[in-house]
């Protein structure tokens, strides 16, 4: 049977089975916002909720991606499916950095019980895409126990993100000089745990005594992800974080509510502005003849006449 002759049904089947090719059908269809993926998506729904979450966050240049190569082996070990996401919110084109994350990743593409995916997000109507939670629950349908969500950068973006996981690992290294002081009030904020990558150098020794002033009530390591010092230590941190379940609970009620405003902003961002505006209402603003707040708020009863909504 050729895969694009596969019905609704049988694509289903085959990714509930694991299977690579037809989970990236479907995730293409999502980052393309093809709506021919809506049906499959609500289909395969049911099937998840069981996968642990795992974000990776942290400034450019930090290593994550060397340290997700070391958990996917740790998490291999112990004989646990592993998905990857390689999350870009901010760009559609992506070349170059993800293309690196996922050679860095290489060890494990012949490794059928790891699938990792770049997803380029392509912008969302004022948050994060629901390319993203789409692609979560499709990693989840396949049977990932362990899907690892890594941010590129560290802007707002990328916190929204990190902040719906069940346990988020903030990587920082060192030659951040004042910059700490500048991510006090956000990014050092969200990690359930943290860690200072390049540990082996006098630089990050430093980084690590000046963030201990700041981080007191969340473990704080020193690893070296290319050479997998100190790994394991944040590895059991991480396990040890999955385990509370008052904590998991909480976060994944998090997610459920971000997922509702963004796919309803991603509706009302479709049909307020996939329509044309009214010469004559323009035109009356401009001459201070009505005002934009109401104008707004017209639209918004507009749309809750359902009939606009796609």
């Amino acid at each position: 049977m050729q895969r694009r002759s596969l019905s609704k049904a049988d694509w289903i089947r085959q990714i509930l089975k694991g299977d690579v090719r037809s989970a990236s059908r479907l995730l293409t269809l999502v980052e393309n916002q093809d709506r021919a993926a809506r049906p499959l998506l609500k289909a395969l729904f049911r099937h998840t909720g069981k996968a642990s979450l795992i974000g990776i966050t942290g400034p450019a240049g930090a290593g994550k991606s060397t340290l997700i190569n070391q958990m996917i082996t740790l998490f291999r070990r112990e004989g646990r499916s592993v998905g990857v996401l390689a999350v870009d919110p901010t760009s559609p084109l992506s070349g170059g950095a993800i293309l690196g994350d996922r050679l860095r990743m290489h060890p494990h593409f012949l490794d059928r019980a790891v699938f990792i995916r770049s997803l380029a997000t392509r912008g969302a109507w004022g948050g994060i895409s629901p390319a993203l939670f789409d692609a979560i629950h499709v990693l989840d349908a396949m049977g990932k126990e362990i899907i690892l969500i890594e941010t590129v950068g560290v802007g707002q973006d990328e916190v929204e993100i990190a902040r719906l996981a069940d346990v988020v690992v903030l990587l920082l290294s060192p030659g951040m000089g004042d910059e700490v002081q500048m991510m006090k009030a956000g990014l050092l904020e969200i990690g359930d745990v943290a860690a200072v990558n390049k540990g082996d150098r006098r630089e990050s020794r430093e980084l690590h005594h000046q963030l201990q002033e700041t981080i007191r009530d969340r473990p704080l390591l020193k690893i070296s992800a290319e050479k997998g010092t100190g790994v394991p230590s944040l590895f059991s941190e991480i396990e040890k974080a999955l385990a509370k379940q008052a904590l998991r609970h909480a976060r994944r009620k998090t997610f459920i509510e971000a997922e509702l405003r963004t796919r309803l902003r991603e509706i009302l961002g479709e049909t307020i502005f996939g329509t044309s505006f009214n010469e004559g209402e323009i035109e009356a603003i401009l001459l201070r003849k009505r005002d934009p707040y109401g104008l707004v708020r017209s639209w918004i009863k507009k749309a809750r006449t359902f009939s606009l909504i796609p």
